[in-house]
């Protein structure tokens, strides 16, 4: 009975793998021991190829330092880097990772986003042209401040993120337009202060509360550009309910798989226990 049901928890496990938009790996250490399509195909990669690779050899030389302290301090916190794909290309992602027990080993387990528009504010930032295009279409909520943290343009997408009118939220910043709870505006304040002194803030998780009554947990994430001779805050507000919604999901699973397993080794220990 448990046996089945354990099977049934790692087919669940791996379909949710299969169907995850965003990159998944497994790795054990270093070591990738499985992957989802999504990761092949963002690297440039046939799926086979990236089993037994290093996990780091997915990112940039002058990213894996960081990387690896993460996955060492077990600090699941996301951060952006660059990725490296097959053919040596560098792509903008998000990476973040947790340990988990999966078939009773201590592995960890990592996603990987890809953030097109982040790379052209990243790595040209003095193309204006191009920056407008993906500002103005991307489908991703981006904003322009300046060095106060006051809103100088918003796209389509951030207007509808903040359920409110580009007029209403020009001139204003994430804290008088009072659409984070109380307790999160300590927080917001924080890292407001680190971007306006040009410190490197990571990015940040929040809930906010557009006027609708919505509550839509976001990652806000800054970086600085040059427009016009001024320095001015990029930002990317993403909506992460889905990204949520797949780490509980992935979570849950793995919980199930560890308590079968213990349910299992239980069983088997009394199994081989001689009656006194």
């Amino acid at each position: 009975m448990e046996k089945a049901a354990l099977q049934h928890c790692e087919e669940k496990f791996r379909v949710l793998m299969e169907v995850c938009a965003e990159g998944v790996a497994i790795h054990d250490r270093l070591m990738v021991i499985a992957a989802n399509p999504a990761l092949a195909e963002m690297f440039g990669y046939h799926r086979s190829e990236v089993i037994g690779r290093d996990v780091l050899e997915f990112i940039a030389s002058r990213g894996r330092d960081k990387i690896m302290d993460r996955i060492l301090s077990d600090d699941a916190r996301s951060i952006r880097t660059l990725g490296l794909c097959k053919d040596a290309t560098t792509i903008p992602i998000e990476f973040s990772s947790r340990r988990i027990v999966h078939s009773g080993n201590k592995l960890h387990l990592s996603l990987l986003r890809k953030l097109d528009a982040a790379a052209v504010a990243a790595t040209n930032t003095d193309s204006n042209e191009h920056l407008d295009a993906l500002f103005n279409s991307s489908p991703d909520a981006y904003y322009l401040a300046d060095a106060t943290g006051d809103f100088i343009d918003v796209n389509t997408a951030a207007r509808k993120l903040f359920g409110l009118k580009k007029e209403d939220i020009i001139g204003k910043s994430f804290l008088t337009l009072k659409i984070f709870p109380p307790d999160q505006i300590h927080k917001a304040a924080r890292h407001l202060a680190l971007n306006i002194f040009n410190k490197s803030a990571a990015s940040q998780q929040y809930v906010l509360q557009p006027q609708d009554g919505r509550q839509i947990p976001v990652e806000i994430s800054t970086i600085p550009v040059k427009m016009n001779g001024k320095t001015l805050l990029f930002g990317l507000v993403r909506d992460i309910s889905e990204k949520k919604k797949t780490e509980r999901a992935l979570q849950r699973a793995t919980l199930e798989i560890e308590a079968l397993i213990e349910k299992l080794r239980a069983r088997e220990k009394n199994h081989s226990t001689p009656p006194a």
